[in-house]
């Protein structure tokens, strides 16, 4: 279903166009059947004009239903998922990322080597120390029944953020919850409940777009769950 969702949102104005060029083909038709009947002599000129506009009019009628029942489901995708539109195709500069992120705002000063092992860890696992991070749990732990996530989502221009899991192996992506409010070092609010999944390893990860829906690199770390 979520898929059927992104696809309306994402091609939103493309259907919008396509609708507007069948209705415009079907007013014109309407509007040809119509003088049509109006000039029509014979019973059979009428019968054929009467059948134009009626099939028109059908057009028309299903092409509004569907041009409304579009943006219904836009409307409540964007409360429902927000910023899915853009979640469907992540890009990102990372060169851009990590200049910005640990430059002026971040405030950080390194040295060289300690900074290219910095913005190493960045571009490996998308997470950016004090700005975008997993505080619990951490990479690599052992986790098991209800795991209480707690981490730092503080970026400039915060517009939302996303926290979901997948088993390690799987390309599908289970959400967890969602927020749109800086979390500093802090818990996200709605814990994991790992009792009902498969003992091995999984990926947690935390999706951030800013306020322009410009996704950022997702911050992802590796866990086990544990019996």
């Amino acid at each position: 279903m979520e898929e059927l969702v992104r696809f309306v949102v994402n091609y939103e104005v493309g259907i919008y166009i396509v609708l507007g060029i069948v209705l415009s083909i079907n007013i014109k038709r309407l509007i040809e059947g119509w003088v049509a009947l109006q000039k029509s002599t014979f019973g059979l000129e009428k019968e054929i004009a009467q059948k134009k506009i009626r099939n028109s009019l059908t057009f028309i009628f299903l092409i509004g239903l569907l041009g409304v029942s579009n943006f219904i489901v836009v409307s409540v995708a964007s409360i429902r998922y927000p910023g899915l539109s853009r979640l469907a195709t992540p890009t990102i500069n990372m060169e851009q990322t990590a200049t910005s992120f640990l430059g002026t705002e971040g405030g950080m000063e390194e040295t060289p080597e300690g900074l290219e092992q910095t913005q190493t860890a960045i571009a490996l696992t998308g997470c950016i120390p004090g700005q975008l991070e997993w505080i619990q749990p951490k990479a690599s732990d052992e986790v098991s029944g209800t795991v209480e996530l707690k981490g730092t989502v503080n970026l400039p221009n915060l517009g939302f953020f996303k926290y979901e899991y997948r088993f390690k192996g799987d390309e599908i992506w289970t959400p967890i919850s969602a927020g749109n409010r800086p979390v500093i070092e802090d818990t996200f609010g709605t814990s994991w409940n790992t009792e009902q999944l498969i003992p091995g390893d999984y990926f947690l990860r935390l999706v951030v777009s800013d306020n322009a829906n410009n996704l950022i690199k997702p911050c992802e770390i590796q866990v086990e769950v544990i019996p």
